[in-house]
């Protein structure tokens, strides 16, 4: 997709960003100031096009949909050179994932269509559930995994204290003691700017400032999970080599509430939503409009 921008988004003269764009009969599109040039050392008064040399008998036309296309990157730069290094394999996994009400702890505030939690001050629900996490504020997700690949994506925005991953099905959620991979959480959890794994060692990781969406990509097979800075496309931390031979959940903890709000929320990204993959729709319509101009043209010649 990056090379397809770039060349569509190139005169083949200045190998510059177009700049008034404008196409000749033949189909290929040059910057104005490009084109001009070009007739001026040729001395001829015919039209000939500086790629295939063919000779245009009609004046050459203003390219809006090109520019319909520098203008989209012009706005969408920050999105494109972020996403433009996305996996497309990961995406290609994207999962559905709700919230699993059913686990919630009972201070924890959901959202109608189960996709965003928060922490509130008081108990949200007083009956007593097995399933639910009762000393930790945190929920599963559905569904569970037992084998495959899968990926997904959660909104943090600008909690300071949240915990995110996967968790086995079965474990105990009365227990007071805190997450690690030998309890059956293999998570990462952000405190105060830094990023904390659960491995033994624990490993220290600085979040990056800009840090507003993790994307959670799962492979049972290979035992892996991976953490990636979906808004400035790097990857955080990988847990490999874990075993378990039971179905995984989609794991969550919000942002405890502070003296004067609820805290920060966690935040499920709709499935097939990404910055990137917003962006290329929209360019792919110009692409789809320019390519049926195209392929009328070249049947007219």
């Amino acid at each position: 997709m990056a090379n397809r921008l770039q060349e569509e988004a190139a005169c083949p003269v200045c190998q510059e960003v177009f700049l008034n764009p404008i196409a000749l009969s033949c189909a290929h599109t040059f910057c104005f100031h490009c084109m001009q040039t070009w007739m001026e050392e040729q001395k001829d008064l015919k039209l000939i096009c500086p790629v295939c040399r063919g000779v245009n008998e009609n004046p050459p036309l203003e390219e809006w949909q090109v520019g319909e296309l520098i203008l989209l990157i012009a706005q969408h730069s920050s999105q494109l050179e972020q996403g433009l290094h996305v996996n497309d394999e990961y995406l290609k996994f994207w999962e559905d994932i709700t919230l699993d009400a059913a686990t919630a702890n009972p201070f924890l505030v959901l959202s109608d269509d189960l996709r965003s939690v928060q922490c509130g001050k008081i108990c949200q629900n007083l009956m007593e559930d097995p399933q639910r996490f009762s000393c930790w504020a945190c929920i599963l997700g559905t569904p569970c995994f037992s084998s495959g690949c899968h990926y997904w994506v959660v909104e943090v925005g600008e909690g300071n204290k949240w915990a995110l991953g996967v968790c086995k099905k079965s474990l105990d959620r009365k227990r007071k003691s805190g997450f690690s991979s030998e309890h059956g959480f293999w998570i990462i959890s952000m405190k105060a700017g830094i990023i904390y794994t659960c491995s033994i060692p624990e490993t220290r990781i600085p979040a990056s400032p800009g840090l507003s969406q993790v994307g959670i990509f799962l492979d049972i097979e290979l035992e892996e999970i991976k953490f990636f800075d979906v808004s400035n496309d790097a990857l955080i931390y990988i847990h490999s080599n874990f075993s378990c031979l039971e179905p995984l959940c989609p794991f969550f903890s919000p942002e405890f509430p502070g003296e004067g709000d609820n805290g920060a929320p966690l935040t499920i990204c709709p499935s097939g939503t990404h910055p990137f993959l917003e962006t290329s729709c929209e360019v792919n319509e110009i692409f789809d409009v320019r390519n049926v101009r195209m392929t009328q043209e070249e049947t007219i010649l």
